[in-house]
């Protein structure tokens, strides 16, 4: 079964195929949710922080996870000493004044600039800020050495939420996975580019 996980600030109907709905405030406990109600065999297609929940998923629920799709997301949101492949904290506080002043349509118009917008999640600025506070502390990298699944990266070259570097990195540290690196795209390949990603996922997940 192919399940489809959404990101921050939407709702499964980014995807077509729509979703489990997802909270990001405790990003443990609502892969232990998801990963506890599954059955055996998944495909897990996660897009941004619905990829770290992905993830998570699949490093400890390896028995339920028969491969993984990692669309726009990466193993730790905040750059630091060690990990240059984040955003700076200084991008995190400055994102977190302009929700607070506009909302979080703020964050949409950094998604999709000039694209159609669909699946926007219309969250309070209270639970934008406490997911965003999860993102800040969030740290997958003790977790990527769990992850033993076929694994497929796509990661869009213009992606400015997200780095590509940080799609390198997985790809660098998931035994035995694939990058994809779209040309001209962002944070939102199946948004951006539907064909391109519909193929790839496709001919790699059926």
């Amino acid at each position: 079964m192919k399940i489809f996980l959404h990101g921050f600030a939407t709702t499964p109907e980014i995807w077509p195929e729509g979703g489990p709905r997802l909270s990001f405030d405790d990003l443990e406990k609502t892969a232990e949710g998801l990963g506890s109600r599954l059955g055996p065999g998944n495909i897990l297609i996660g897009w941004s922080m619905g990829g770290m929940v992905a993830m998570m998923v699949a490093a400890k629920y390896p028995e339920k996870v028969a491969k993984l799709v990692l669309v726009s997301t990466t193993t730790k949101f905040v750059a630091s000493p060690d990990f240059p492949h984040g955003l700076s904290p200084a991008l995190l506080r400055s994102l977190r004044k302009r929700i607070k002043k506009e909302g979080i349509k703020a964050f949409h118009s950094l998604v999709f600039k000039n694209m159609s917008r669909v699946g926007l999640a219309d969250l309070t600025t209270e639970q934008a800020e406490r997911e965003l506070a999860e993102l800040e502390k969030v740290d997958l990298r003790p977790w990527l050495k769990d992850i033993r699944v076929p694994t497929l990266i796509i990661h869009g070259e213009k992606d400015d939420i997200c780095l590509p570097s940080a799609a390198q990195y997985l790809n660098d540290k998931i035994e035995g996975s694939e990058l994809v690196l779209l040309s001209g795209v962002g944070h939102a390949p199946m948004v951006e580019a539907p064909e391109v990603f519909n193929s790839l996922l496709k001919n790699y997940a059926g």
